[in-house]
């Protein structure tokens, strides 16, 4: 018997195993209905997945693996990072954490997006319905990534607690006007809201949005900074 015969067929066996075994996990592809996002406010699944998935080999469950565990991860506008996990043969899961983001201004034809200590995160031409502009704040210059340079930084948590109440109670507002004084006014439609300082935040932006089936088609002023005890309620101003 001749063993040198054999053991070469043998390691050509393996070889051939081993080709075989490469050339099917290569065509190894990654479904949509298989991929699960959590996280994702800002963006839809689509969108995620076209930030994610560059190139068809990204597919590829184990190019995935090794391209996110030690490759460079894919920068996305309004995304602090996301984590994908393959949970089983061709399904993964992705945890996105987006960058908490408070509001933003305008500068230089560019939405300056700022989270909730005024640090400006992102600049972007994009704009989202559960992120209000505010105007009022008065500045010379932003830089990215360094806070808005406003004389008074209580100002945000001001605003914090205005867009908190706002998303709370599900109400999208226009803008949001910040005073020198720190009065806060929301713009919706044709409805001026006076909303006044920070003192009881949440409780006038609960009371506007049980107001709110009341203003439609209206067009006015709504005062709700103080409850007048002679009329039993607000102020309300037709234009």
């Amino acid at each position: 018997m001749n063993t040198g015969k054999t053991k070469l067929k043998i390691v050509l066996l393996l070889l051939a195993i081993l080709v075989i075994l490469t050339i099917v996990l290569a065509m190894q592809r990654i479904d949509d209905k298989n991929i699960q996002i959590e996280g994702n406010n800002k963006y839809t699944k689509e969108e995620m997945l076209n930030y994610i998935f560059v190139s068809k080999w990204d597919r590829n469950p184990y190019v995935l693996y090794f391209k996110n565990k030690y490759g460079k991860v894919q920068k996305i506008p309004f995304v602090d990072a996301y984590q994908v996990k393959i949970t089983g043969f061709n399904h993964v899961k992705i945890d996105v954490y987006e960058k908490k983001v408070i509001g933003y201004v305008k500068y230089m034809g560019t939405n300056m997006y700022f989270d909730k200590d005024g640090t400006v995160v992102e600049s972007s031409l994009d704009t989202f319905s559960d992120v209000p502009p505010v105007t009022g704040l008065e500045f010379e210059n932003i830089i990215l990534y360094e806070k808005l340079p406003v004389k008074e930084e209580e100002v945000f948590s001001l605003i914090l607690d205005t867009t908190q109440a706002l998303q709370k109670y599900a109400i999208i507002v226009d803008k949001i006007y910040v005073s020198q004084e720190k009065q806060i006014t929301l713009y919706m439609g044709d409805i001026q809201v006076l909303l006044g300082g920070d003192n009881d935040i949440d409780d006038k932006v609960r009371t506007l949005r049980d107001m709110s089936p009341n203003l439609s088609g209206l067009k006015g002023t709504l005062d709700i900074r103080e409850y007048d005890e002679n009329s039993k309620g607000y102020t309300f101003k037709k234009e």
